[in-house]
């Protein structure tokens, strides 16, 4: 049975390309407005790529029907701005700095590249090599945000990082093979493997890359949802709920290491005063300000809850009751040696804190934080601005 012979139109292949990528950037200007407003800027971007990139495809493919610098000078930079696009919505999307100048200095270089070996000197090999260094660059940069970003735990993020690490090799390859055989290709639209390679992922890579870049959208919403569920929204410490599970989960850890554990139940004397004499926005404010101050106070696997109104809870794993108390008092002084500043008015502000450790008798974590709170309230019936040790965390000992 005789072999069918086939051909591919490269130039046909790029107005397919420029047809799926036009038609994913409007899928995704409508999946934008439904997005959180915090990804809208990146989203921007990332339109603006695909919108960029066919519209450079469909410029090549008329290299004989329209002027050299249309065709290579103009198609080029819109095709190098769309991976600059791409690279300025992933900085955006991660919360990064973005290089402008890096960026638009690469897309000047692939405009003189075209410019010099287009119309000054036209010479295709240099002016293919010199290209596909500069988007190899670009594509890297792009691949390499999203493997050093903040979300580099996450899975989906192989979906499009791994589309722009591939397209990187491929624009490299081709850098390499014509600069080890410069008769490789001769013709911009010549079929071989070097171009089929490089048109192909061109074409393609908007697609996978833009479906990766809407999962790391999906994944952050839904981890930004858990974390919402589990934090104070005014103070972005844990909330009541969350505590009672980490509390819990302490617990667990120190009957299970023989550890010490250690709570503090804090509250602000007098805060309905604040609220009362400067505002409720002031008393928001106070909380927030009490919240960084205690921070300042504690280590870093100390835990900092809010319970509600204006009273906290700390949770200190591997800490007797000596220490919390001691910790506690650094707390207190923090905040009656100086006063809060609340929009212009300096305000002292004083602190009741209870202190109990984990007894034998504790099998759950309410029973602990009942004890805290009932030191804290003796705190504040002794007159405030104190710090009392619940009678039985005398029990430092845990059972065997």
């Amino acid at each position: 049975m005789p072999f069918v012979e086939w051909s591919f139109d490269i130039r046909s292949g790029l107005l397919v390309g420029a047809f799926l990528t036009l038609l994913t950037g409007a899928v995704l200007a409508v999946v934008a407005r439904a997005m959180p407003a915090i990804f809208r800027p990146a989203m921007n971007w990332w339109v603006a790529a695909t919108l960029l990139q066919p519209a450079g495809f469909v410029l090549l493919s008329q290299r004989d029907a329209l002027p050299a610098w249309v065709t290579i000078v103009v198609a080029n930079a819109l095709i190098a701005a769309a991976f600059a696009a791409y690279a300025m919505a992933l900085r955006r999307f991660h919360r990064l700095t973005v290089p402008h100048g890096l960026l638009w200095g690469m897309v000047a270089a692939a405009v003189a590249v075209s410019i010099w070996f287009g119309l000054v000197q036209p010479d295709l090999t240099p002016r293919l090599i010199a290209i596909s260094i500069v988007l190899a660059a670009m594509l890297g940069y792009c691949a390499w945000t999203i493997y050093r970003g903040p979300d580099v735990r996450s899975l989906v993020r192989h979906v499009a990082g791994g589309a722009f690490l591939l397209a990187a090799v491929i624009m490299a390859y081709r850098a390499l093979v014509l600069t080890w055989d410069p008769g490789q290709v001769s013709a911009v639209f010549q079929l071989t493997h070097v171009q089929l390679l490089t048109y192909g992922v061109g074409s393609v890579l908007p697609v996978v890359a833009t479906v990766g870049f809407l999962l790391l959208c999906t994944d952050r919403s839904q981890r930004e949802l858990e974390r919402a569920a589990r934090m104070d929204y005014l103070t972005d410490v844990y909330n009541r709920r969350a505590i009672e599970e980490l509390g819990t989960r302490a617990i667990a850890s120190a009957r299970r290491h023989g550890t010490p554990l250690a709570l503090q139940v804090v509250d602000i004397d007098h805060f309905k005063h604040i609220n009362d004499e400067l505002g409720h926005a002031s008393g928001d404010l106070a909380l927030v300000r009490a919240v960084e101050r205690i921070r300042e106070c504690l280590r870093t696997e100390d835990i900092l809850g809010r319970l509600g109104g204006e009273e906290f809870i700390v949770l200190m794993p591997n800490t007797d009751g000596d220490s919390a108390v001691a910790a506690a008092e650094r707390i207190r002084e923090a905040f009656s040696q100086r006063p809060l500043d609340l929009r212009g008015e300096r305000r002292k502000v004083t602190l009741s804190i209870g202190v109990a450790v984990l007894a034998p008798a504790d099998r759950l974590f309410s029973q602990l934080l009942q004890r805290g709170d009932r030191a804290m309230y003796a705190a504040k019936h002794a007159g405030r601005d104190l710090v009392m040790a619940d009678a039985m965390s005398g029990w430092d000992s845990l059972p065997d």
